[in-house]
C-alpha cells in the first residue's frame, strides 16, 4: 500500500508516452488516468490515516544502497512521518483533481495522452521528494519537477510567450538546483550525513551561517521568493490545469518543505524575505489584469507567508505546513475555476473584457467554487484559509524576536491587500460591467461535465475538512493573543472590500504603471544581466567557436 502512489503515477506515466497510447486512444488514456490517479487518492489517504492517526512511522528499502562511499551510505528509502504524510495527501488530492479537470479542458488537443503522461511524471517526482529519507534522494524529484515545470509550461510550443516562458522558468530553477546541490555537498561535510533526523541531531552551531544561506537561497528560488520571483507570472502561459498543479501544491512549495524538514535557518533572513514577498505579491497581485496573474501573485504572497511561519521556531513550523495544506486545496479551485470562466468567455483572461458574468454563463458550481475558495484565500472566519493563515498572523505577533513585530506589521498589510484584490477580482468580473454591449457572452459556451463536477467536489470537500483537521491545532494555544488583534483581519476584509470598490471605479492612480510592471524587476534583470551576458556570449562565440576553435579544426587542403 506505501507504494501505490509511486507505482500508479510511474505506470500512469509508462502507458500513456508508450505506444500503447496509439491503441487505447485518447479516451482509453482518460480512463486509465483517472483509475489510477484514484488509486493514488485512496492509497494516500490510506497512508495518512495509518501514520497520523496509527502513529506508525515507515522506512521502506526500495532498491538497497544507491551510494557507498567512505562514511556516506544512500539508500533508495522512503519515509512516511506527519511532515510527508500531511504532503503526500495533499499532493494526491489536487492532482487527482487536476487529472479530472485536464480531460476536459484539453479534450480537443490532439496530443491528450502526452499531456497527461507529463501531468502523472509531474506528480511522481513530487512524490518521491516528500517520501524521500535523506537529501540526495529528495534532490532527484527537486530535480524532476523541475525538467516536467518545464515541460509542463512550454507545452503549447508553438506559441512564443510559451517558450520564452518555459526557458526562463528553468533557468531560474536550474539557479535553485546548483545552490541546492551545493548546499547538500556541505551538509555531509559538516555532519557526515544527508538523512533528515541525523542531520538535525546535529548541532546547529556546527553549520557555518554561509551554508544556511546557501540553503535558503536554492528554497527561496524554487519558491517563487523575492528576487527570484520573475518566472513565476510568466508560467501562466501553459495551460491552466498546470497552473493549478504547479501553484497549488507542487513545484512552489517544495522549497518550503524542504525547509520544513531541516529548521537549521537564520530567523531573521528567513522573516525579512517572507514578509517581503507577502507584500510584494499581494502589491503586484492588486495592479494584474490578467485573471490567472492575480491568482498566481496571490500564491507568491501566500508562500511568504509560509516562509514567515517557518522562521517562527517550532510552532511556527507547524503553522506553515498547516497553511500549506489549506492554501494547496483553495488556490487549485480558484485556477480551475478560472479556467471554467475563461473557456465559457471565448478563451478571454483580461478580466476588464469580463463584466457581468453570472452561474448561467460560467456554471453555478464554478461560481460557488470560485467564491468559496476567494473567501478562503481572504480568511473569512470559519472557512480554512482564517483558521491556517491567522494563526501565522497572530503566532508572529508573540514570538520573540527583534523583527516579528515588523513582520506582523507587514503581514496585516499584506492580508489587507490580498482582501482587496480578490474583492476587484469579483467586482470586475461579476459586478461591474467593463465589457460594454459588443461582448456578449453565449451561456451555450459554458464547460458541462460529470469530471468538473467530481474536481470541483473533491476540492471542496477537502477545504472542508481541513477546518478540523490539521488546520485549527495551533488555534487553541493562542488564547493569550489579544482580542483586537485576533480581529484585526477580519475588519481588514472589511477595509479591502471598500477599497477594491474604489480601485475599480477609479482611472487616475499615479502609481499603477509602476506596480502594474512589477517594481520593473523584470527590466533591470533584462537590462543588467541578459544584456552582459549576451554579449560576453558573443565575445566567446567570435574568439572561440568562430576564431581558434574553428581554425583548429578547419579541414586540411592539399
Amino acid at each position: 500500500m506505501f507504494c501505490f502512489p509511486l507505482l500508479s503515477l510511474l505506470f500512469n506515466f509508462i502507458i500513456n508516452v508508450s505506444p500503447i497510447a496509439r491503441t487505447i486512444g485518447h479516451r482509453g488514456g482518460m480512463v486509465i488516468s483517472f483509475c489510477l490517479s484514484l488509486v493514488t487518492l485512496l492509497s494516500s489517504m490510506c497512508i495518512w490515516y495509518e501514520v497520523i492517526f496509527g502513529a506508525c512511522e515507515l522506512y521502506i528499502n526500495l532498491f538497497g544502497t544507491w551510494i557507498s562511499l567512505g562514511t556516506m551510505d544512500i539508500s533508495w528509502e522512503i519515509y512516511f512521518d506527519v511532515y510527508s504524510a500531511h504532503m503526500l495527501l495533499t499532493v494526491a488530492v489536487v492532482s487527482f483533481s487536476v487529472q479530472c479537470y485536464s480531460m476536459i479542458y484539453m479534450k480537443s488537443d490532439p496530443h491528450l495522452n502526452l499531456f497527461i503522461a507529463y501531468l502523472s511524471l509531474f506528480t511522481f517526482f513530487m512524490v518521491v521528494l516528500v517520501s524521500a529519507s535523506n537529501m540526495l534522494l529528495m534532490f532527484v524529484g527537486f530535480e524532476g519537477i523541475g525538467v516536467c515545470s518545464y515541460l509542463l509550461i512550454g507545452y503549447w510550443s508553438h506559441r512564443l510567450a510559451a517558450s520564452k516562458s518555459a526557458q526562463k522558468a528553468i533557468v531560474v530553477n536550474r539557479i535553485s538546483d546548483g545552490l541546492l546541490l551545493w548546499s547538500i555537498i556541505w551538509l555531509w561535510w559538516y555532519t557526515g550525513s544527508l538523512e533528515y533526523d541525523l542531520i538535525l541531531l546535529n548541532d546547529s552551531n556546527n553549520i557555518s551561517s554561509f551554508l544556511s544561506t546557501a540553503l535558503l537561497l536554492g528554497c527561496m528560488a524554487k519558491s517563487v521568493q523575492i528576487i527570484f520571483h520573475v518566472w513565476l507570472a510568466d508560467s501562466m502561459e501553459g495551460p491552466t490545469p498546470v497552473s493549478a498543479l504547479i501553484h497549488a501544491a507542487t513545484l512552489v512549495t517544495a522549497g518550503i518543505y524542504v525547509m520544513v524538514r531541516l529548521s537549521i535557518f537564520d530567523n531573521t533572513l528567513v522573516l525579512l524575505v517572507g514578509s517581503l514577498t507577502a507584500i510584494m505579491g499581494g502589491i503586484f497581485g492588486l495592479f494584474q489584469n490578467d485573471l490567472k496573474r492575480v491568482i498566481a501573485f496571490s500564491t507568491c504572497s501566500q508562500l511568504g507567508y509560509m516562509m514567515v511561519s517557518v522562521g517562527l521556531g517550532e510552532f511556527g513550523v507547524e503553522a506553515s505546513i498547516s497553511h500549506l495544506m489549506t492554501h494547496a486545496s483553495f488556490k487549485a479551485g480558484l485556477f480551475l475555476a478560472a479556467g471554467v470562466v475563461i473557456m465559457s468567455s471565448g478563451g478571454y483572461q483580461n478580466m476588464t473584457r469580463y463584466g457581468g458574468l453570472t452561474g448561467s454563463h460560467c456554471t453555478l458550481f464554478g461560481y460557488l467554487t470560485l467564491l468559496l475558495c476567494g473567501l478562503s484565500l481572504m480568511g473569512l472566519p470559519e472557512t480554512s484559509g482564517f483558521y491556517s493563515k491567522e494563526t501565522i498572523i497572530n503566532l508572529s505577533y508573540v514570538y520573540f524576536h527583534p523583527f516579528a513585530d515588523y513582520a506582523h506589521t507587514l503581514l496585516l498589510l499584506a492580508a489587507f491587500v490580498t482582501c482587496t484584490y480578490t474583492i476587484k477580482l469579483f467586482v470586475q468580473s461579476f459586478f461591474y460591467d467593463f465589457s460594454g454591449l459588443d461582448f456578449n457572452i453565449s451561456p451555450a459556451s459554458k464547460p458541462n461535465s460529470i469530471l468538473l463536477t467530481i474536481a470541483f467536489t473533491v476540492l471542496l470537500f477537502d477545504i472542508i475538512a481541513k477546518i478540523w483537521i490539521g488546520s485549527s491545532l495551533l488555534s487553541g494555544i493562542l488564547f493569550f493573543v489579544p482580542w483586537l488583534v485576533k480581529t484585526l483581519p477580519v475588519g481588514l476584509i472589511l477595509a479591502g472590500f471598500f477599497t477594491a470598490t474604489t480601485a475599480v471605479t477609479s482611472q487616475s492612480f499615479s502609481i499603477i504603471r509602476f506596480n502594474a510592471t512589477r517594481w520593473g524587476f523584470d527590466q533591470l534583470y533584462a537590462r543588467t544581466l541578459v544584456l552582459t551576458i549576451l554579449d560576453w556570449s558573443r565575445i566567446t562565440w567570435t574568439a572561440g567557436d568562430k576564431g581558434l576553435f574553428a581554425v583548429n579544426n578547419s579541414p586540411v587542403r592539399f
